[in-house]
């Protein structure tokens, strides 16, 4: 009897405390602004007593996002630890169309605006008038 009661418990638990890569990827985009935020505020701030506290606050912040939503540290631990290639990938598209659209805009790479297509096109007449460019020698 004790034996069945067990193995029910182990078989059970692990299907309670699933994270879908939604939920991780929504999780670590709250922890990053909640860092952020405490990045923000110790900025430039070098002293032990600065960075001790930076520290202790950044643990605190992302403790408060995961209680927020009810997740136990242990059970985010394991989640993020044990995800395959094909999670992972999951949560990294997941982050992405979570993103705001201005901040895709300021990363490198991106793609250019209408000003910098301006700026290229007036650039690449300069140089066909100073008889530079493609064919050129």
């Amino acid at each position: 009897m004790r034996r069945a009661l067990l193995v029910s418990l182990l078989v059970a638990a692990p299907a309670l405390a699933q994270l879908t890569p939604d939920d991780i990827a929504a999780i670590q985009q709250e922890q990053a602004k909640a860092v952020a935020a405490v990045e923000e505020k110790y900025k430039g701030k070098t002293a032990p007593g600065d960075v001790r506290a930076r520290m202790k606050e950044t643990a605190a912040a992302e403790r408060a996002v995961l209680e927020a939503r009810g997740v136990k540290q242990a059970e985010w631990a394991r989640a993020t630890a044990t995800m395959n290639a094909d999670e992972r990938a999951a949560v990294d598209a997941k982050k992405k169309a979570l993103e705001p659209k201005a901040e895709a805009a300021k990363k490198p790479g991106a793609a250019p605006s209408a000003q910098q297509d301006a700026d290229a096109r007036e650039a690449a007449e300069m140089d066909k008038k100073m008889g530079l460019g493609a064919g050129k020698k």
